[in-house]
């Protein structure tokens, strides 16, 4: 039986960030037993790649235990600090191990580049850090074109014609590479590193990117890799 208990007294960093003001919360000593998580992770072969997916890795779902904590202690912030001060509910849609293996050199374009989970307003992503610094955290940009730093539904079809018009005109295929920093289409706001037992929220549709490191190898193995808990969380 694994612990999926929460830390009831864990270190909260909250920030507003770009010119949006998006709200945006670290939380540190998250679980409380980080370990038991990474053990449950096991040796990776139940790990699978999703090709309609545009993660550069693979994922394994959590048991639904994990997320019902995350919803149930949090949603207090959620309503507080998030602004969703209307809400009843929180609800969470998936919650799965992510491990980043993909080769360089099997990168789409779409994978070059930050990205959102969803144009809608009310869900939230919650990326729970099982690996240390040297295998990277997550940013968060701005596209220059545009200026915008959340794709909501309003702003989907503009921006998503914007840059397609753009990719093209940069040739991604023709260098693939894992972003980590500013770029002739994009802005960086803020980098947060990764830190064993560290979870980031923040609004699903705000422009982000995780900062893979493909020095490291991109093992498959989930204790020598970037392993992370991804949950997207909706707020009604």
């Amino acid at each position: 039986m694994f612990n999926f208990s929460l830390n009831s007294q864990p270190s909260l960093t909250k920030l507003v960030i770009g010119e949006e003001e998006i709200p945006l919360l670290i939380i540190d000593d998250f679980a409380n037993s980080a370990s038991e998580l990474v053990a449950l992770a096991g040796d990776g072969s139940a790990f699978q790649a999703d090709k309609n997916n545009f993660y550069p890795g693979k994922r394994q779902l959590m048991p639904s235990e994990y997320g019902e904590q995350i919803c149930q202690q949090y949603f207090p912030l959620f309503q507080s600090f998030f602004g969703c001060t209307q809400a009843s509910t929180a609800k969470t849609v998936i919650s799965a191990f992510a491990l980043a293996d993909t080769p360089v050199a099997q990168l789409r374009p779409m994978q070059m580049l930050p990205h959102i989970d969803t144009p809608q307003s009310n869900q939230f992503a919650v990326v729970h850090y099982l690996c240390d610094k040297e295998h990277g955290g997550t940013t968060f940009y701005r596209h220059r074109e545009t200026g915008y730093e959340r794709i909501t539904t309003a702003k989907l079809t503009h921006y998503g014609t914007t840059l397609k018009q753009q990719a093209i005109a940069e040739e991604l295929h023709k260098n693939p590479h894992y972003i980590s920093q500013s770029t002739s289409l994009f802005e960086q706001l803020l980098s947060i590193p990764a830190c064993m037992n560290r979870v980031l929220i923040y609004p699903s549709n705000l422009l982000h990117s995780g900062d893979i490191n493909p020095v490291l190898g991109l093992s498959n193995e989930p204790q020598q890799s970037r392993l992370t808990i991804t949950s997207l969380v909706v707020i009604n």
